[in-house]
């Protein structure tokens, strides 16, 4: 199959195959995090997302790191990084190349080269759309050009893109979470001194071009990228992009579906898709490719400890910012609740209590939940720390669950539906929790049948109705029938008992292999 880009939105030419292999080299990476930028806003989360991918490679005995951090990664230490790990690597050998930072479009250097006329383009912190600083950024071509080096000495590359380049966000965002810190950056150049040797036509690459490239970019080119709080390297949690957190867990050992102790491309791709969506409330959809899998070896891996897989994403505590409320009530009323502590600003909340409209918005920026008084917020807040150990447990091979036609917001009395693509095992049992931690138990009730059919979809429509806000649709499904868990899930039905219901599934899944998949549905009227 022919393509007329030259990357295609650092995503089509990627569309290739990595070859099988029973064994690979060394690996090697280059690791860049740029926060810090002098022309453009500046990100909060980059630098950690780098020095977490950096931390899983030594994890997994990797000793040639390059790691390139904010005013240290400028485009002469970067290509010579790269050119000097490529100069040491031998054929089988893998270079893990990894970028967090902002992503921008520019017109096409080499025409004919972009199906959408656009080169896609890395920008590093010290980047300025006039003078010298215009060349402190990097065109998909020459990455192309790099990659094509490598495949000639036989080199796999693996290239985590945590940016984006165009697109918006999937859903408003509420103001009251403060401003969105997205990996995208807009400008024009003015006076551009970034020079390229590049061959004057891209018509002619096909797919079998780079076929020692795997593509890992952070969304869809519709998609907006955002910072989120999630652990660093340390389990400290701070703002950083829901891919480099993947990719790093996956690299320890939790994306090994089989125990192998080795990772392929389908294992690593199908715990990245979901484990994104699921971090980011479907915000983004990571684009993964080769879009069809070669099999094969990858890497070697390290095996993380149960204790750290179940305790990933467990808070010290949620942290609060009430509105429209005056000191000391705000205080006081944290004060009541379990597991939460004050926030100093919105923008450093996990949750936002508009006391006046009686709302709570997420960090994310969602209305999670509506028509709430301050004796309602213990709800809220066991929902959000259940909702955390549950996405910190959903494993290896997630349930794919999706809400249909997209993953906006909803409005009354649309139509949407849910669907499992695949339930994994013949037992299955689903549930949801509504903004105000209260559980609604679906699936199996009188009449239902006892096992479904692994391999054949699952979908049901209905009708958005209030309460609105942020529901969470929890679906487990299992090789032996879920009878004490579908026991506990509906004896709780109707009740505030998102803890207990998280508890209960977390049991669950102490006695055997099981697949699990969590996805919000965000209604309004």
């Amino acid at each position: 199959m022919q393509t007329n880009c030259r990357l295609g939105g650092l995503v089509g030419i990627f569309m290739l195959c990595l070859h099988a292999s029973l064994a690979w080299g060394e690996v090697r990476g280059l690791v860049i995090g740029i926060d810090n930028y002098v022309h453009v806003n500046s990100l909060h989360g980059a630098v950690n997302d780098a020095r977490d991918i950096a931390q899983a490679l030594e994890r997994i005995g990797v000793k040639d790191i390059q790691t390139l951090i904010d005013e240290r990664a400028n485009r002469d230490a970067i290509v010579s990084a790269w050119q000097g790990l490529l100069s040491r690597a031998k054929a089988d050998d893998i270079i893990v190349l990894s970028y967090a930072g902002h992503g921008a479009q520019e017109p096409e250097r080499v025409p004919g080269s972009e199906q959408d006329g656009k080169d896609e383009v890395l920008v590093l912190g010290g980047f300025a759309p006039s003078g010298p600083a215009s060349r402190e950024r990097i065109v998909d071509d020459e990455l192309f050009e790099w990659f094509v080096a490598a495949r000639d000495k036989g080199v796999a590359v693996l290239f985590v893109a945590d940016a984006c380049h165009s697109g918006t966000l999937t859903r408003d965002f509420d103001d009251r979470a403060g401003k969105p810190s997205v990996r995208s950056s807009t400008y024009t150049i003015t006076d551009d001194m970034l020079d390229l040797d590049l061959p004057p036509a891209a018509a002619s690459v096909t797919e079998t071009d780079v076929p020692n490239v795997t593509f890992l970019a952070a969304g869809q080119e519709y998609q907006k990228v955002p910072e989120l709080p999630l652990p660093d390297a340390s389990g400290k949690r701070v703002q950083r992009g829901a891919m480099s957190y993947a990719v790093a867990r996956a690299l320890e050992g939790r994306a090994d579906a089989d125990h192998d102790g080795r990772l392929s491309r389908p294992e690593l791709f199908q715990y990245v898709r979901e484990n994104v969506r699921i971090l980011a409330e479907a915000r983004q959809t990571p684009n993964l490719l080769p879009d069809r899998d070669a099999g094969g070896f990858f890497l070697v891996l390290a095996k993380p400890s149960s204790q750290q897989a179940s305790t990933l994403l467990a808070p010290a505590g949620i942290s609060i910012y009430v509105q429209g409320m005056d000191p000391p009530e705000d205080l006081e009323l944290i004060g009541r609740l379990q597991d939460a502590i004050p926030a100093r600003r919105a923008d450093e909340a996990d949750l936002v209590f508009d006391a006046k409209r009686r709302q709570v918005v997420s960090s994310q920026g969602d209305i999670i939940a509506t028509d709430i008084a301050g004796s309602d917020l213990q709800g809220v807040v066991d929902k959000t720390v259940a909702l955390m150990r549950l996405r910190a447990n959903v494993g290896a091979r997630p349930l794919i669950l999706r809400i249909r036609p997209d993953d906006g917001v909803h409005r009354r009395g649309q139509y949407i539906a849910f669907e499992i693509a695949d339930p994994g095992f013949p037992y299955l049992t689903q549930f949801s929790l509504s903004g105000d931690g209260t559980v609604h138990f679906h699936y199996p009730v009188e009449g239902d049948p006892q096992r479904v059919s692994p391999g054949e979809p699952i979908r049901y429509e209905f009708s958005v109705d209030p309460p609105f806000g942020a529901d969470h649709i929890i679906a487990v499904s299992s090789p032996q029938p879920l009878s004490r868990l579908i026991r506990s899930l509906s004896a709780l039905d109707g009740e505030r008992a998102a803890a207990a219901a998280a508890g209960a599934v977390l049991s669950e899944l102490a006695q055997g292999p099981h697949r699990v998949g969590v996805q919000g549905m965000f209604t309004a009227p």
